[in-house]
């Protein structure tokens, strides 16, 4: 049995810059997280769109727990950074924020949440439990990009159709085929690729571990967020021929069949965002339905 989230909204009668899916797909419960927001960052400022998918560690207890906990101190870290802490006692317009800021913002709110989730852990006694994230920040036209664990980000540019996965893997696998000891065939199957060498929840986490990246966007390009159980059995081929569609819903729908159909059992979750042709004020956004599928 699956269980579909389908959300859909409009911006003065427009749709929304992006679709999401979540699905429970061949598992008993989605341990996987998602989260869409736009920050304020203060008066005259813009706000900023911020998208993030966490997938709690697979077949451990209370994965479902981690990952929405998770995700909710990596957003309260970053309102506290970038919108609070900026405007205390601020009699001066806040300067325009720059990507170098945005990303220690993102490293630091990672490194808050990795701590958290350690403490949730240890107090309540959970044993080895964890979650990947992976999260992208849309400064204008600069996507800052953090990830821990293998969830991946793709960005696909509209102008080319050129697929690029932006975050590495950190499994096992993905070390191995880093250091070349290994090809991308074999990392694709091999025994290691589910062995996570790093995600929240790591004993000794530093912010050196989580390195940002800056990907410059264009109008139309495409940034797909989403857990392994959409990507891992897809070759990046197969993603951007599905990328090169029109329709976000259908591309949606079709990167979570294609999975299936390749042998995915694990829960899936994918963020489709396009970028704006132009600027669309985020407190127009209001989300119209909530369907729930079963």
């Amino acid at each position: 049995m699956s269980h579909q989230q389908i959300y859909s909204g409009d911006v003065q009668q427009m749709p929304l810059p992006y679709a999401v899916r979540s699905e429970i797909n061949q598992r008993k419960n989605n341990e996987d997280s998602f989260q869409i927001f736009a920050l304020s960052l203060g008066w005259g400022r813009a706000l900023l769109p911020v998208l993030a998918v966490a997938d709690g560690m697979g077949g451990h207890a209370h994965g479902e727990d981690v990952s929405r906990e998770a995700l909710r101190k990596i957003s309260l870290a970053l309102f506290e950074q970038l919108s609070v802490s900026p405007s205390l006692n601020q009699l001066q317009p806040l300067a325009p924020l720059d990507a170098k800021i945005l990303s220690a913002a993102l490293q630091d709110s990672i490194a808050q949440a990795n701590g958290y989730v350690k403490k949730m852990v240890d107090v309540n006694h959970w044993g080895k439990a964890g979650s990947t994230v992976v999260i992208a920040a849309i400064l204008e036209n600069t996507a800052v990009v953090a990830n821990l664990g293998d969830s991946p980000l793709f960005h696909y540019r509209a102008k080319d159709g050129h697929l690029t996965q932006v975050t590495e893997e950190h499994t096992l696998a993905g070390v191995l085929l880093r250091q070349g000891m290994i090809s991308s065939e074999m990392a694709r199957s091999h025994f290691g690729r589910n062995q996570l060498s790093l995600y929240l929840g790591y004993p000794d986490f530093t912010t050196n571990l989580s390195p940002t990246r800056q990907v410059a966007i264009s109008p139309g390009d495409l940034l797909l967020l989403c857990s392994d159980g959409v990507s891992s059995s897809l070759e990046h081929q197969q993603i951007a021929d599905i990328l090169a569609g029109a329709d976000l819903e259908e591309m949606a729908n079709r990167l979570v069949a294609a999975s299936r159909d390749a042998g995915a059992t694990d829960n899936q979750t994918l963020i489709l965002w396009r970028h704006p042709e132009r600027k669309t004020p985020a407190d127009t956004i209001v989300l119209s339905s909530y369907t729930t599928v079963q």
